[in-house]
C-alpha cells in the first residue's frame, strides 16, 4: 500500500472530523412547559413548583430547589421525579412565602443518558420588580475526550466485526477462504474488532457515570456508585444486556479456529450476537423516544447494520487488495467486487429509506438543515453518502472491466468516506434534533385578492419572542391603511386557551411586537387579523413549530 495514500486518507478522516464536527453538544431532554412559567409575575405564592419535559427522564442523578432572591432555599427540599408522571420533574414549596423574586434550579437525565439543567425565574407580587427575574438558562452536557474516544471506539470496532465477518461468509469465495494468509488476517481483523469493542462497551459504564453525575472518573469507580446507574438507569440496563453479549460473544470469537463444518456454524452465531450489539445501540438513540418506538428503533437499526456491512466490507477489500496483483487470484478479487455490487444495492436502499425516515421524524422544515447544529451535521453526512455513492459505482465499474488502474485510491477513498458517515452517525445521537431547535420561523402566505402576509418569529423559542408581520399588496406595495393588527396564539398540542396580542407599526405593512407569548415547546397556530380604516379585514393562519433551545 502506497504510504502518500494511507497519510492522505489519514488526513482526510481527521481534517473532515475538525471540520464537522459541532463545538458544542446539547442533552435530548427539552422543557415543554413549566409551572411557574419563565419570568412569570405570580399575585400568590404557589404551592409547588413543576417542569414537564419532552421525554421521560432518569429516577437518579435529578435535582429541583428553589432560593429566594437572597440565596435562601425556600422548597420543602422534597423534590424528584413524578413516580405516575415520570417526565414531570416537581418539588413542594414552604408556606406563605413573601413576596419577591425566586429562581429554580433544576437538573435531570434524559432517558438516553445526558444530562441538562438550568434555572428558571419566577416573582411573587407585582410591586419590586428584582433584576434576577429573566436570568433563565438551559445547558447540556459538553462532551470531552473521553466520550468521543470510547462512543467511536464502540460503533467503529462493532461495524468492522459485523462487516467484517458479513464479507468473508457471504462476499469471499470458498477458494481464497482456504488460503492461509487470508484465513489468517481474517482471523486478525476478527480478534482486534472484538477486543476493542470489549474495552469500548467495558469503559462505557464509567463514561457514563461520569456523564450523569456530574464527576470526574476517579469518584465515579466504585462498586456503589456504579450500581447505581447499572440499577437505575435505562443505560445501565442496556448496559447489562451488552455485557451478557459480548462474553457469549468472546466465547464463540475463540472458536473461529475450529475445522469448516464447525467453524461456519461459530461464524454465523458471531453475526447474529454482534448484530445484537447494534440493536442494543439503537435501544439508546433518539429512536428510543419516539411515539412509535418499535418503527423508529427499528429503521435506527436497520440503518446502523446497513452501514457497518458496507463499512466492514470495504476494509476486506482494502486488506484483500493484493491479490488483485496474482494472476492466479485476480479473478476472484474482482469477482468479490461483483458480488458485494449485487449486496451493494440493497445497502443503498436501506441506508436511504431509513435515512429519510429518520429526517421526517427529526427534521421538521428545509431550512432547520442549514440553521441547526443537527441539520448542519445530517446535511455533511447526505453529502459523504452521495460522494460514497459515487466512489461505489466507480468501484463497480474497474470491477466490471477488471482494471486495476486507480483502484487502490477510490477504494480507500470509499472507505475513508464511510468512516467519517459512521463518525457523524454517532455524532447525530449526541446533538439535540431539529425540531428542538428549529430556528427562526419565517413564513409567507399569499391571500385570495393577491395580498401578502410574512410572518417572523425570533428566536422562535420558548420564552421572549419577535414577532414581526409584514403587508403587501398584489403589486408588491406596502399596505399602508392599517387601524389595527393583532395576533392569536393557540397551541395545537394541548388545550392551553387562547392569548391575543397587539401589534405596533415600526414602517409603512411592517408590524412588531416583542414579549413572551410561547409558553410551551411543541406545535402553534397563530392567526393574524388585519383590520384595515376601510374596515376590511385580511385574516390569515400560520402553523409553527416552537423550539426549546
Amino acid at each position: 500500500m502506497n504510504l502518500k495514500i494511507k497519510v492522505s486518507t489519514f488526513i482526510l478522516i481527521i481534517s473532515l472530523f475538525l471540520f464537522l464536527f459541532p463545538t458544542l453538544f446539547s442533552a435530548h431532554a427539552y422543557i415543554k412547559k413549566s409551572t411557574p412559567l419563565e419570568d412569570e409575575i405570580l399575585e400568590k405564592a404557589p404551592s409547588e413548583v413543576m417542569i414537564q419535559f419532552n421525554e421521560t427522564i432518569q429516577p437518579t442523578f435529578n435535582s429541583i430547589k428553589v432560593f429566594d432572591s437572597q440565596g435562601n432555599r425556600v422548597d420543602k427540599e422534597n423534590g424528584g421525579v413524578d413516580p405516575s408522571q415520570p417526565a414531570i420533574l416537581k418539588s413542594g414549596l414552604k408556606p406563605n412565602l413573601p413576596d419577591g423574586t425566586y429562581r429554580i434550579k433544576w437538573k435531570a437525565v434524559s432517558s438516553d443518558g445526558h444530562p441538562v439543567q438550568g434555572v428558571i425565574g419566577f416573582q411573587v407580587g407585582a410591586e419590586g420588580n428584582d433584576s434576577t427575574v429573566g436570568h433563565n438558562e438551559t445547558q447540556g452536557y459538553t462532551p470531552k475526550g473521553d466520550l468521543i474516544i470510547i462512543r467511536w471506539l464502540q460503533y467503529i470496532s462493532n461495524a468492522c466485526y459485523v462487516g467484517l465477518l458479513f464479507f468473508y461468509m457471504l462476499i469471499v469465495p470458498k477458494v481464497i477462504q482456504d488460503n492461509r494468509l487470508v484465513d489468517k488476517n481474517f482471523q486478525r481483523g476478527i480478534i482486534t474488532s472484538f477486543v476493542a469493542l470489549f474495552l469500548s462497551i467495558l469503559l462505557s459504564l464509567p463514561l457514563e457515570a461520569t456523564i450523569e453525575a456530574g464527576l470526574p472518573w476517579n469518584e465515579v469507580l466504585s462498586f456503589q456508585f456504579l450500581g447505581n446507574i447499572i440499577g437505575n438507569t435505562t443505560f445501565g440496563q442496556t448496559w447489562i444486556f451488552q455485557v451478557i453479549i459480548l462474553l457469549t460473544l468472546g466465547f464463540m470469537t475463540s472458536f473461529i479456529v475450529m475445522e469448516e463444518a464447525t467453524k461456519r456454524i461459530i461464524l454465523w452465531a458471531c453475526i447474529c450476537l454482534g448484530t445484537g450489539l447494534l440493536l442494543t445501540k439503537a435501544l439508546t438513540s433518539h429512536a428510543a423516544t419516539e411515539a412509535n418506538p418499535l418503527l423508529a428503533i427499528s429503521m435506527d437499526f436497520f440503518h446502523l447494520l446497513a452501514a457497518s456491512i458496507w463499512i466492514g466490507s470495504l476494509i476486506g477489500f482494502v486488506v484483500l487488495l493484493p491479490l488483485r496483483k496474482n494472476i492466479e487470484t485476480k479473478e476472484y478479487f474482482f469477482l468479490m467486487i461483483k458480488r458485494f455490487s449485487n449486496w451493494g444495492i440493497i445497502l443503498v436502499l436501506l441506508l436511504t429509506l431509513t435515512g429519510v425516515f429518520s429526517s421526517l421524524l427529526h427534521v421538521p422544515n428545509a431550512s432547520t438543515l442549514i440553521q441547526t447544529d443537527y441539520g448542519k451535521v445530517l446535511s455533511s453526512k447526505v453529502i459523504l453518502f452521495l460522494l460514497m455513492l459515487i466512489l461505489a459505482a466507480v468501484n463497480f465499474i474497474k470491477g466490471k472491466r477488471e482494471t486495476n488502474k486507480g483502484l487502490i485510491g477510490s477504494l480507500w477513498g470509499e472507505l475513508s468516506i464511510g468512516v467519517v458517515i459512521l463518525v457523524l452517525s454517532v455524532v447525530l445521537t449526541n446533538l439535540p434534533t431539529a425540531m428542538q431547535s428549529p430556528g427562526p420561523f419565517k413564513e409567507t402566505r399569499t391571500l385570495n385578492h393577491g395580498n401578502q402576509v410574512t410572518l417572523r418569529a425570533t428566536p422562535n423559542i420558548v420564552g421572549e419572542n419577535l414577532f414581526e408581520v409584514s403587508l403587501k399588496d398584489r403589486q408588491g406595495r406596502a399596505i399602508k391603511d392599517v387601524e389595527q393588527i393583532h395576533l392569536t396564539f393557540n397551541m395545537l398540542d394541548m388545550d392551553m386557551g387562547e392569548e391575543t396580542v397587539d401589534l405596533k407599526k415600526v414602517a409603512d405593512g411592517k408590524y412588531e411586537v416583542q414579549g413572551l407569548h410561547f409558553s410551551m415547546a411543541g406545535h402553534w397556530n397563530i392567526h393574524v387579523h388585519v383590520l384595515t380604516k376601510s374596515l376590511e379585514t385580511i385574516d390569515t393562519d400560520f402553523r409553527c413549530l416552537v423550539g426549546s433551545q
